[in-house]
């Protein structure tokens, strides 16, 4: 089993500043049985099934708020967020432009920012819910490692292709320094696009080794603005939170307070953002019970023929 490494720190930009507030502070889960478990996920797996599957978050707000309503269950959310790095050199496989585009409409793979799910402790161990992927819960790290494998698997015909591309351009830069009639400039662009493929490889973490086991492992954070510092480097992290944080805006908003003109639906790079004067504004963002207008927002997420009028009919 792949281990799951953990962010200790916020970096070198943080490390002389207050810290921001963690979407846990405060806040401790219901402890259940192994029993109560299984109940939980055929409650999940129900509602599931009377679900559109597009948007996730709203499923998991969903769950958890029913858990809670009815079984008074304290659970976690569990954010998958997937880097700039990821959706590109892997989703996108190193595509841009029209080539990105028509790459995804005709591809069975579908990228994601993030993914979300609810959490539920039994005996000091958290087990994700998650019906709409899996057909049990699982210990976060099963669930992370299972979200992973998509990436694994991608990036090893990723590796494939970038090897054979190697091939060629080897082969070229050797005809070109072979032929007497070549230029320098010929010569000088086969060399550079072969140090090009070999950079894009380490870059990537692969090697020439086409028996290569590809291994992505997901740190875990406690703040977003770590996932959006380190947009270029890293595949993903994954984040715990209470059950109250709806998505990635409101755990921007934790973080940064609200800033105009600022989408914060998208990861914020720019680390000169991370003050202490953002992380006090981020105070004001906390959340310690469900947000009305977003359970009702969520409610969307059911087919139109299963959906309750309201949130007091859940």
């Amino acid at each position: 089993m792949k281990k799951l490494l953990t962010v200790m720190t916020l970096g070198l930009s943080l490390s002389a500043l207050a810290a921001p507030i963690s979407p846990m502070e405060g806040y401790q889960t219901t402890n259940h049985t192994k029993k109560e478990l299984d109940k939980f996920f055929r409650i999940t797996k129900e509602l599931e099934g009377k679900f559109k599957g597009k948007d996730c978050f709203k499923r998991a707000n969903i769950w958890s708020y029913t858990l809670n309503k009815h079984y008074s269950v304290e659970s976690k959310k569990v954010f998958m967020h997937y880097t700039n790095k990821f959706n590109y050199e892997i989703d996108d496989m190193g595509r841009s432009g029209a080539g990105a585009f028509f790459g995804r409409m005709f591809s069975s793979n579908k990228g994601w920012d993030f993914h979300v799910a609810p959490a539920v402790t039994v005996d000091g161990v958290d087990y994700v819910l998650d019906p709409h992927l899996r057909k049990k819960a699982e210990t976060t790290e099963e669930w992370v490692d299972f979200l992973t494998e998509r990436g694994e698997y991608r990036l090893k015909i990723r590796q494939k292709d970038l090897l054979k591309d190697l091939q060629k351009a080897r082969k070229r830069l050797r005809r070109a320094i072979r032929n007497k009639d070549a230029d320098y400039v010929t010569i000088a662009d086969a060399r550079s696009k072969v140090k090009e493929l070999e950079a894009k490889l380490k870059y990537l973490g692969l090697t020439e080794d086409p028996n290569q086991k590809i291994d992505i492992k997901c740190k875990k954070i406690t703040h977003i603005m770590e996932f959006d510092a380190n947009q270029d480097t890293e595949w993903c992290y994954y984040q715990e939170t209470s059950m109250y944080y709806y998505g990635p805006l409101q755990l921007r908003l934790l973080n940064y307070g609200n800033l105009p003109g600022h989408d914060f639906r998208l990861p914020l790079t720019n680390t000169s953002l991370h003050t202490e004067e953002n992380f006090a504004n981020g105070a004001n963002y906390t959340y310690d019970r469900f947000d009305f207008e977003q359970l009702e927002e969520s409610l969307g997420e059911f087919r139109a023929t299963e959906k309750p009028e309201s949130v007091y009919d859940l």
